[in-house]
């Protein structure tokens, strides 16, 4: 009898990739197993590669959407008919244009069967490929990748590293509800699923993920400014919504006045919203005489956000008044000299609050980046005349004391 269950959500798809994807499937070397491909409102082309690919196949099991759902629903459709079959306990899905390595299901099961019973979920490494089939990464790159997958599930809520080549059983996948919140239905499944099972890593590739083809979400994220900001919307609400089912707090605050004069608004927001660390709050001060960043910035949703208005006010006067609101252990101002260092854009402020993590015993007054040295993050402990300075990560406290 077949002990893994594997969906396939199926829209449109380029037949070749469909073809492929279906075949990576067929041919692995653990056979034991049912697929249930998920035909999502496909047209007539998709549905008859399907058909041809798949005919007299028992392992495969076709269900239908009349119109399309999206990926959610699909996957969900797929596993509620897996759900009630007594001898599937293992779970994963596969998007319609990824290819299976031979030794995918062989590998991953191993880990989950060998493994204690708190495992729940298993992941490997994979293989980037564009639209040809072509390996995106040098050897290099993935020895780098796998090092990067090497996580713990703690590290996930920061992180998403799980990627494409999975499996979990189907205990502890009963345990919670299904797939939501598209585009990162994936992610927040992982989060709410390890809260449940514990995880372990297969150092090794056993499928390609295609970034480029035609129907690839990926790419569509990454070719529209509206999409991906859709795309970061949807990955911020995972990880609040995480934080809250796990009771943990912000942990700093970061405060950017907004005046008139000031170039780049929403440059600055974005630059901000795409930092690796994401436990903050972001509180928007528009000091415009006619609000007009408010309704600029508006236009870029995160649930971390909160817009105030204070006509006229100086930047220092509207970091007083909304020093306050912070209850979070660091407080950071954000704005026009903050200064990016080329090297850390991404994770500079991860790199500032560990640092201030690692101190945290020591009363300094802020830590901050120092270009050209060789120790780049320094802390310091005496107020200068023009606090507080843009870019500085402050203990909130320590700052209110001189401020307010």
């Amino acid at each position: 009898m077949p002990d893994i269950g594997i969906v396939m959500p199926v829209y449109n798809q380029h037949p070749p990739y469909l073809q492929a994807a279906l075949q990576s499937v067929i041919h692995q070397t653990y056979q034991r197993y049912q697929l249930v491909i998920v035909i999502d409102g496909a047209d007539e082309k998709t549905v008859q590669t399907i058909r041809e690919e798949t005919a007299g196949d028992s392992r495969v099991t076709l269900l239908f959407h009349e119109k399309n759902k999206g990926v959610s629903q699909a996957l969900n459709t797929g596993f509620t008919f897996l759900f009630p079959l007594p001898h599937i306990r293992y779970l994963t899905w596969i998007s319609s244009d990824n290819v299976y390595y031979p030794r995918f299901l062989e590998a991953l099961r191993a880990k989950l069967h060998a493994g204690p019973p708190q495992l729940g979920l298993v992941y490997s490494s994979f293989r980037h490929v564009d639209g040809e089939g072509k390996s995106m990464q040098t050897e290099l790159d993935l020895v780098r990748f796998r090092k990067f997958q090497q996580k713990s599930k703690e590290e996930l809520l920061d992180v998403c590293f799980i990627g494409v080549s999975f499996m979990y059983k189907k205990s502890y996948a009963q345990k919670i509800e299904g797939y939501h919140l598209e585009p990162v239905e994936d992610y927040e499944y992982w989060l709410r699923l390890t809260e449940r099972c514990e995880i372990d890593y297969v150092p090794e590739e056993l499928m390609d993920y295609r970034v480029n083809s035609a129907h690839s979400v990926s790419a569509r994220l990454r070719k529209s400014k509206q999409q991906h900001r859709r795309w970061r919307y949807a990955f911020q609400i995972a990880r609040q919504q995480a934080r809250q089912r796990r009771n943990i707090p912000y942990e700093t605050t970061v405060i950017f006045p907004v005046y008139d004069g000031i170039e780049n608004k929403t440059d600055l927001m974005e630059a901000l919203l795409e930092q690796y660390y994401s436990n903050y709050e972001l509180l928007v001060v528009d000091l415009s005489s006619c609000t007009t960043g408010e309704h600029i910035l508006k236009q870029i949703p995160d649930p971390r956000v909160t817009i105030f208005t204070m006509p006229n006010a100086t930047v220092k006067e509207a970091v007083r008044q909304t020093l306050p609101r912070a209850h979070t252990p660091y407080v950071m101002i954000h704005g026009p000299r903050t200064t990016w260092p080329p090297l850390v854009v991404w994770d500079y402020l991860q790199r500032l609050v560990l640092y201030a993590r690692q101190r945290h015993t020591t009363e300094f007054l802020s830590v901050h980046y120092v270009a050209r040295k060789k120790e780049p993050i320094q802390h310091r402990f005496t107020p200068l005349k023009d606090e507080p300075r843009f870019g500085e990560l402050y203990r909130t406290d320590r700052l209110m004391k001189i401020l307010c």
